[in-house]
């Protein structure tokens, strides 16, 4: 038997993963908004019970910037989810990456300064590579989002480094967080930021959208 085949039609190429990703049920737009809303309260309440002045400003700091990007999110979400367009669609997209990168560099930075750097490791080491192992296709604007947020991380730590060597009213317990774990991260997120400017290089941007465009899902 001779297996025929019809080079005329063309294989269909599957949607991009901010594509697929749109809300099509009313319960999807509000999940990852809530999730975010609760970390930014949790931050709040830790505010509360921080006894340090640095830390409660640090936690409710944070959590105010968080909150923001909750609302961010419900509100790209709620558009994309009504529209059902691509660009609905790219701009929800955008909106999470930028809320994603900002909350794990808020995340990053603000444990260092109060002296736990474990938060270091969830946001520069733990959430990025996990976001971009899950995603069917990478955009350069995500490459981009990533690598100017690790260009953000690695000044904020080379600064709380320098302050911890320098300044000799900050405490013991502060000074040995910000010099160690934060010139290690430091150097980690510049490391980060070349390679991800890099790879944008390399890296196709967003195909051209328009409002009459449909998404698929």
């Amino acid at each position: 038997l001779v297996e025929t085949r019809n080079e005329d039609t063309p294989e269909e190429t599957p949607p991009p993963g901010w594509v697929l990703s749109t809300p099509t049920r009313h319960h999807e737009v509000w999940t990852l908004p809530v999730l975010v809303m609760l970390l930014a309260v949790l931050l709040v309440l830790a505010a509360a019970r921080f006894g340090e002045p640095l830390g409660a400003v640090v936690c409710a700091a944070s959590g105010a910037v968080v909150a923001a990007g909750a609302i961010a999110l419900a509100a790209a979400g709620r558009s994309a989810y009504a529209e059902q367009t691509m660009t609905a669609s790219w701009r929800l997209h955008v909106v999470r990456m930028t809320v994603g990168v900002t909350t794990a560099a808020i995340l990053a930075i603000g444990s260092l300064v109060v002296g736990l750097p474990f938060g270091v490791l969830f946001g520069a080491v733990g959430w990025i590579p996990m976001t971009f192992r899950f995603a069917r296709s990478v955009p350069r604007v995500d490459r981009l989002l990533v690598a100017w947020a690790s260009v953000f991380v690695a000044v904020a730590c080379t600064g709380l480094s320098v302050v911890g060597f320098t300044a000799p009213a900050v405490p013991d317990r502060l000074a040995a967080v910000w010099i160690g774990p934060g010139s290690l991260f430091a150097a980690l997120a510049v490391v980060m930021a070349v390679v991800q400017f890099a790879v944008a290089e390399r890296t196709a941007g967003a195909p051209p959208l328009s409002a009459r465009d449909r998404s698929a899902s």
